[in-house]
């Protein structure tokens, strides 16, 4: 007999979260609905920006990421949990691979959660900042 355990919205961000930096796209996609709304704010030349709507446009995101960017420090600070909503702030950091530069921010991830799974995901970073490091010298 298989006992199936019940992830809290928050638990069911942070094994996202997981599973992203761990690089494998088919099981970080297994995360989010078939249908769920990603949202990146900032200027649209940056190239991991914009709305995204299903499994297969958030594929197209999650390819672009590690072309762009080198993860250097991503730290959770506080969750906040409201029935399937949850709110995550901490602080990242990554160097920007076309100009070497490196960008760090304050973050907030707005998601909500369906049947065990994101389906909707809102992230917010200084935007400003992302951009100027996607700028050459």
């Amino acid at each position: 007999m298989t006992t199936h355990i019940e992830r809290t919205p928050g638990q069911v961000v942070q094994h996202y979260l997981d599973t992203f930096f761990k690089k494998d796209v088919e099981k970080t996609l297994e995360c989010l609905t078939e249908d769920v709304v990603w949202s990146v704010q900032g200027a649209a030349d940056v190239p991991t920006i914009g709305l995204r709507h299903g499994r297969d446009e958030v594929r197209a995101w999650m390819t672009q990421f590690p072309v762009n960017f080198e993860p250097l420090e991503f730290q959770v600070e506080r969750v906040f949990e409201s029935g399937d909503q949850v709110v995550m702030t901490g602080a990242l950091k990554h160097r920007i691979l076309s100009t070497g530069k490196e960008f760090a921010s304050d973050f907030a991830a707005i998601c909500t959660v369906r049947d065990g799974k994101v389906s909707a995901y809102k992230f917010l970073e200084d935007s400003y900042a992302l951009w100027r490091a996607f700028q050459p010298d």
